[in-house]
């Protein structure tokens, strides 16, 4: 019997509506002021953003809360409708310690909280099947840190990062077969974690230029990570005209391809800047600039049951810019509003990437409350991203097909409803 062509294979790790498939929402307070807090804390989400500015906080503090995501779009390939991209709704929890040691200078803070993940997901049958249907990953980080105040105006601080990195992706494959085409497709899964067993290392600095005026500025390395997985593969519809004899033998193949796969991938390293001005006493201004190295992220190898895999990615190196201010309108109240612009990482060349990452650059616009009762204080935030699709073209070449074949992926009115509350407690 003829060998089929088919190529199990899958890349995931890609989000739907993040630059790349980073997170920067650490809590509802600095998402509501566009992540704007580099230079100046606002909670304890000081551990995520700038761990230099931990000793703004004289007594224990602790933070907690969580963050929702609601991405959605409508999808077509070569102007053709394919229903909706709709992953479902996502929860992103954080939480903070932060602690002086006494008069030292010193303030020691961790926290974790989700860096990496969301997710896409797309009809069963739609037109680009063989590359994605749908995609699930989350990138969970725990960061002790430790702060030092050099003089009263400069501070400096270091710590770890250890990830917990998960995904589950699905694909169905198409299955063509020599003098007859594309014969049918099959179903695939590929599920794994990293075991906790990845770790990176950052640095941060703050300096204040003027009581009400302050600088910051924080690394983060890369991480290397290493997937563990299951690969599991299962057939899915042939056409009415192939022989039974020809099902067959694809199912006996595809017996073969069931088995222990693995990645390695690598989350790049990131570099923010920010400043925080406060013109008067009851208003608060903040910008901030974010560069990640997402050209590390050349391609992802894969290693699985049927042969190892290369996806060829070519992203770019992508900047975030977010500019927000808080009022405090009242003794107790504070509002908050933001803008964030995102750059999108995909490459401009056809046939690179994943339609698991639709291609586009991002606008947030966020607005949030803050009360303070005594030592605690509640803050709650929404927001809207909106993404301007760009145009990508596929076509399945590890089946022979070729730039004749290719079909455009578009996706049109992506947005995400983003909201989110958090609760601090300062301790005396």
């Amino acid at each position: 019997m003829k060998k089929l062509m088919l190529v199990v294979f899958a890349a995931s790790t890609l989000s739907a509506f993040a630059g790349g498939f980073a997170l920067n929402q650490a809590s509802a307070k600095a998402t509501a002021m566009g992540g704007a807090v580099v230079g100046k804390a606002v909670d304890g989400s000081a551990v995520f953003y700038n761990p230099a500015t931990m000793s703004d906080f004289k007594s224990t503090t602790i933070t907690v809360g969580t963050i929702i995501e609601k991405p959605y779009a409508d999808v077509s390939v070569s102007g053709k409708h394919q229903g909706h991209m709709d992953p479902g709704t996502f929860l992103l929890p954080h939480a903070y310690l932060i602690q002086p040691i006494g008069e030292s200078g010193f303030t020691f803070g961790m926290g974790i909280a989700p860096e990496y993940g969301i997710g896409s997901k797309y009809r069963d049958s739609w037109d680009l099947a063989w590359n994605t249907t749908e995609t699930t990953v989350q990138g969970v980080v725990f960061s002790p840190n430790l702060a030092y105040d050099i003089t009263e105006d400069w501070s400096v601080a270091a710590g770890f990062r250890l990830l917990y990195f998960t995904f589950e992706q699905y694909q169905s494959p198409n299955i063509f077969y020599p003098g007859l085409g594309k014969v049918g497709h099959t179903n695939t899964r590929l599920k794994g974690d990293n075991g906790c067993a990845d770790w990176g290392w950052e640095v941060s600095t703050r300096y204040k230029i003027l009581d009400n005026l302050s600088i910051g500025a924080m690394y983060r390395s890369y991480i290397d990570t290493r997937i563990r997985g299951k690969l599991r593969t299962s057939k899915g519809a042939y056409g009415e005209t192939v022989p039974a004899m020809l099902q067959a033998g694809i199912d006996q193949q595809l017996a073969q391809r069931n088995g222990r796969g693995g990645a390695n991938i690598r989350l790049p390293q990131q570099v923010s800047v920010g400043i925080n001005y406060d013109p008067i006493e009851t208003v608060h201004l903040g910008y901030t600039m974010m560069w990640t190295g997402w050209s590390d992220l050349e391609s992802l190898h894969f290693d699985l049951p049927g042969g190892d895999k290369d996806i060829d990615l070519g992203w770019r190196d992508t900047f975030r810019f977010g500019v927000g201010g808080a009022w405090d309108f009242a003794e107790d109240w504070t509002w908050m509003l933001s803008y964030v612009y995102d750059m999108d990482p995909s490459s401009e060349d056809d046939n690179r990437g994943s339609t698991m990452l639709p291609a586009g650059n991002r606008h947030m616009a966020v607005t949030g409350l803050a009360w303070t009762w005594g030592d605690f204080e509640i803050a709650a935030c929404y927001g809207l991203v909106f993404m301007k699709g760009e145009n990508q073209k596929y076509w399945d070449k590890d089946n022979g097909e070729t730039a004749a074949n290719a079909k455009i992926f578009k996706t049109n009115a992506g947005y995400s409803h983003q909201a989110g509350v958090t609760l601090t407690y300062r301790f005396g």
